[in-house]
């Protein structure tokens, strides 16, 4: 998938939580944005996590061995690889994702 429709995608899906509250939110249906609509693929939900201090964001497709992340200290898109079929995680804003889990994009 194109880095800058992630991208796009997360700062949607992070838009979507600071005007309604800080928070963590999860986005799988479609949503009304700015007066237009906004709905993730099929199958891919986007979870994210905000605080008065940041925020992180993850994206993972149902069927994918690959989670996608981002957060507010770090300009990079980072990802993980998982068992086909695991359970979208929940973001965190306490998340390390230069840890070794992860890789840069």
């Amino acid at each position: 998938m194109n880095k800058n429709l992630l991208k796009i995608c997360f700062i949607i899906a992070l838009t979507t939580c600071a005007v309604s509250a800080y928070g963590a939110s999860t986005i799988s249906v479609p949503l009304q944005l700015g007066g237009g609509s906004y709905s993730p693929s099929n199958k891919v939900t986007i979870t994210v996590d905000s605080v008065a201090t940041g925020y992180t964001a993850k994206s993972q497709h149902a069927s994918g061995d690959r989670v996608i992340a981002t957060n507010n200290q770090d300009p990079k898109m980072w990802f993980k690889t998982v068992a086909v079929g695991t359970a979208a995680e929940a973001a965190a804003t306490s998340d390390v994702l230069s840890s070794a889990a992860w890789t840069s994009m």
